[in-house]
């Protein structure tokens, strides 16, 4: 072979191999220039993906502080209508109390003469005071001349007081239905029995003598009774309740006295040594 065809053949592998090279880089090139596109693009999501991710976050933290504001005015709300009710239920009672006040002032309540023992005396300017005045024969009692009523219309309490003058052994007062007495009777016993719908509690704690002014009341909305003592309401009467059935009845206020002697002097209203806006 001659010489000049010898070094023609190898320019050519020589080409060949630059031109393959030259391939090679390109597509490396190439290669790098795809990555860093998908590198850029990635980066670009992870951008998006965290300005997203801040936005929700902005989003979360907005709805909560609407969320709390929300539930500071539900609290708002629920507060300012609890002290409203609550205003409102004083104003409603002492409404009550006031119709009540009036109404005692209109219709002045007093120991009716007409439905007296004959061994029991009433005297005073204003048929207030009560005395046995005959030997002793045993219980004596006498009603009010004006009846409660538990109805809706009425006013939202009834309530009187007795001051014990003078007792030799024991006394009652109280409501009842005059012709079912002792069914019906709620009452306070010196003694601390408690009557109600012809069932009796005692706690001697809560008895009552010469000196003591005690109280009896019933609210005509629960037909609750209560019982009061020089001035304070007494737990003693918790729980206890004029019956559903004797609810369309008239009730009278009363007293009994037992002997000789004992003497109270009864307080209708409106002035009280209790004070009935306690209630």
């Amino acid at each position: 072979m001659e010489p000049s065809i010898a070094r023609s053949s190898a320019q050519d592998g020589n080409d060949v191999f630059e031109d393959y090279f030259n391939v090679i880089l390109e597509r490396i090139g190439e290669m790098e220039k795809q990555q860093q596109r998908q590198s850029k693009a990635t980066e670009e999501r992870l951008s998006q993906l965290q300005n997203d991710q801040k936005k929700l976050l902005e989003k979360i933290s907005e709805l909560e502080k609407q969320q709390k504001e929300q539930q500071n005015k539900n609290t708002e709300k629920a507060i300012s209508n609890k002290f409203s009710k609550t205003k409102n239920g004083r104003i409603f009672r002492l409404k009550k109390f006031n119709e009540f006040e009036k109404e005692q002032r209109q219709r002045k309540n007093y120991w009716d003469a007409n439905d007296c023992h004959e061994n029991l005396e009433i005297s005073g300017d204003k048929n207030l005071t009560i005395h046995y005045k005959e030997n002793d024969c045993g219980w004596c009692s006498v009603f009010a001349e004006h009846s409660i009523s538990l109805n809706n219309n009425s006013p939202d309490i009834f309530y009187y007081e007795i001051s014990v003058k003078n007792m030799k052994n024991y006394i009652f007062f109280g409501f009842t239905v005059k012709r079912l007495m002792y069914e019906s009777i709620s009452a306070y016993d010196s003694d601390g029995l408690a009557r109600n719908n012809g069932e009796i509690t005692k706690n001697a704690k809560y008895s009552y003598d010469v000196g003591d002014t005690v109280g009896i009341g019933v609210n005509s909305a629960t037909r609750q009774i209560f019982f009061t003592k020089n001035g304070i309401r007494l737990d003693s009467s918790a729980g206890l309740f004029i019956a559903q059935c004797f609810a369309d009845y008239s009730f009278h206020p009363f007293i009994s006295l037992r002997n000789t002697g004992d003497k109270i002097e009864a307080n209708f209203g409106p002035q009280f040594k209790f004070d009935l806006n306690a209630l």
